[in-house]
């Protein structure tokens, strides 16, 4: 049974507005879809960059609240990605999921500048959201 909890009445500022940077088509729309699902507290608004050139130029012209990063793309390998981000928007908390599991990788990933770090398959819907949650809070708290 459901608890009787109210959705919060949805407002400019109850959006979340999410840069996702991710390759994959399946692990993109997987993505897209445990946002997309129902949420008490947010609704998040979703626009994917393939690339991370792409995903760099968008944040140009739009305004996010965080960064969803895949760390194997086409054009940025490991934590060039990260880098790149936090170097031209530091204040912009980001959020990695990656196939990588290497607890080496995860420590050089938030010392370059993410906030969270989620492994592919290995977390729920819950976990995902509160990662997000959390990115942000963190940044507010303290930006780089």
């Amino acid at each position: 049974m459901q608890p009787n909890i109210k959705r919060k009445e949805r407002t400019e500022q109850s959006d979340i507005n999410v840069l996702l940077i991710e390759d994959s088509l399946e692990d993109g729309v997987a993505i897209t879809k445990v946002l997309f699902e129902s949420e008490m507290y947010y609704y998040f608004k979703v626009i994917r960059k393939y690339t991370l050139a792409g995903g760099l130029d968008l944040l140009k012209t739009e305004r996010f609240d965080v960064v969803l990063l895949d760390l194997g793309l086409p054009d940025a390998r490991g934590l060039k990605a990260v880098k790149e981000i936090n170097k031209s928007y530091p204040e912009l908390p980001i959020v990695i999921i990656s196939g990588y599991s290497d607890i080496d990788m995860i420590q050089d990933a938030l010392q370059s500048g993410a906030q969270e770090f989620l492994v592919k398959g290995e977390s729920s819907t819950a976990v995902i959201r509160q990662s997000i949650y959390q990115a942000i809070a963190r940044k507010k708290i303290k930006p780089s």
